[in-house]
């Protein structure tokens, strides 16, 4: 289950335990275990509470450290960094929106402790001294058959926390599992409290449903359970938007589900964003011509509410705004390279959503756009021509010493970028300044 080394750490740390009490790994280590997965985040738990812990590693090699004395939680610190918490009932309060427990009572029974986790797959024990593995309530079934079920009653257990809704999309997506019928309509019943949810954890679980290699299955849930007419209003207004059927195989909100199915983890948060304001437009101009700028801007707007960095906004808004660059093809070469250089930094990253967006509409395999700016940049990078103004051969004191001033410098130096960008003059200073020199002649 482990590395010969976690393993090893692992049973000098369930030595220190009293017989009666033993130390459990549990949750996603576990199950993944059970799906001939490798397993890396170790989640501990045991019937020791924190107090008897703490006293219990004081004279060991372990360093433990109380993370919520509350929760029963203890960080563990060997090699390996584990998080220990100790059996427990939680109660959670109505309507609060509130996470984490509001009473919590330790136990030493484990049944009863797996009757407080969310899915049944994630209440799986492997007992650490003899490696037994302890299922009390049917996980290991679930893991064979592929299916997603509630430890107790799942209306208990999703109201309890409406962020379990969201869970269950996450896991759907990393898993590909199925939902067990009563768990999907309680669900779809109390979806409404993901109204309750901050922001904050939205953001969260939305960025590790993206993550997931059943995406698409994960949002087709998110969408059908109503989940995403709550935390994305704008994206879930796309659903059953028509679309041209010599383009497009799908409605618009399928497509989006294509298109983040196609696309890198990394870009499937901008292929999510893409076509976002592709029912706005139409609503209000009878077309979808500028759902790109549209759709920009209301990318900026979800992704603030959401409390994504500055830097995320910024990157994922540009690459919204510029996915229909050249759509029909007939940008210039001058232009394309402008554009390549401009955006050096989500070059990469643009390719994989042109491909994507292309392999969404269902009738096209690969992007003409995204072949036309590699064969490009290809040239680019053989004349070894400068990506920016910094990587220009001369810069503003060369220029200040042939005459120029102020605002001249930088309007110099960009025409001066753009002839060199284009592979009109090679990137060495006196062919640069050669430029400079009949340019400040006209002047």
């Amino acid at each position: 289950m482990f590395d010969e080394k976690t393993r090893a750490e692992l049973q000098e740390l369930a030595s220190c335990f009293p017989t009666d009490k033993p130390l459990y790994a549990v949750g996603g280590c576990v199950r993944d275990h059970l799906r001939s997965k490798d397993c890396y985040d170790i989640d501990l738990a045991g019937g020791v509470t924190p107090e008897e812990l703490m006293n219990i590693l004081r004279k060991s090699s372990f360093k433990a450290t109380s993370a919520s004395p509350r929760l029963g939680t203890v960080v563990i610190k060997g090699k390996n960094t584990y998080e220990y918490t100790t059996f427990r009932i939680d109660s959670y309060p109505t309507g609060s929106g509130v996470h984490t427990p509001t009473q919590v009572k330790f136990t030493d029974d484990l049944t009863t402790d797996a009757k407080r986790r969310d899915f049944k797959c994630n209440a799986i024990y492997y007992r650490i001294k003899d490696g037994k593995i302890i299922d009390p309530l049917g996980g290991i079934k679930d893991i064979e058959r592929s299916v997603l079920s509630t430890t107790i009653d799942p209306d208990v257990v999703l109201s309890q926390d409406g962020l379990r809704i969201l869970r269950l999309a996450r896991f759907v997506s990393s898993l590909g599992y199925e939902i067990e019928e009563q768990t999907y309509d309680s669900a779809k019943r109390l979806v409404g409290r993901l109204n309750e949810i901050s922001v904050e954890r939205v953001r969260e679980e939305l960025n590790r449903i993206l993550a997931g290699d059943y995406c698409y299955k994960a949002l087709c849930l998110m969408r059908d359970i109503g989940a995403l007419a709550i935390i994305l209003p704008e994206l879930a207004a796309n659903d059953g938007v028509p679309q041209k059927e010599e383009y497009h195989r799908y409605d618009v909100l399928e497509h989006i589900f294509k298109v983040v199915e196609a696309c890198p983890p990394q870009v499937r948060l901008a292929g999510l964003f893409h076509d976002i304001a592709k029912g706005v437009c139409q609503a209000k101009d009878g077309n979808m011509y500028f759902h790109n700028t549209v759709g920009a801007e209301m990318t900026e707007n979800i992704m603030t509410r959401l409390k994504y960095s500055n830097r995320q906004i910024e990157r994922t808004a540009r690459m919204v705004k510029l996915h229909m660059f050249d759509v029909n093809g007939n940008t210039k070469e001058s232009k394309c390279r402008r554009f390549i250089a401009k955006n050096i930094d989500v070059f990469d990253d643009m390719l994989a959503l042109f491909e994507a967006d292309c392999v969404g509409t269902g009738r096209f395999e690969s992007s003409r756009t995204a072949e036309k700016l590699r064969r490009i940049y290809a040239k680019m990078l053989d004349e070894k021509v400068p990506m920016s103004i910094k990587e220009l051969a001369v810069n503003g004191k060369d220029l200040q010493s042939l005459g120029y001033d102020g605002r001249e410098i930088g309007q110099a130096l960009d025409e001066i970028w753009d002839v060199a960008l284009r592979g009109a003059a090679p990137n060495n200073k006196d062919a640069l300044l050669k430029i400079a020199k009949r340019r400040i002649r006209k002047l």
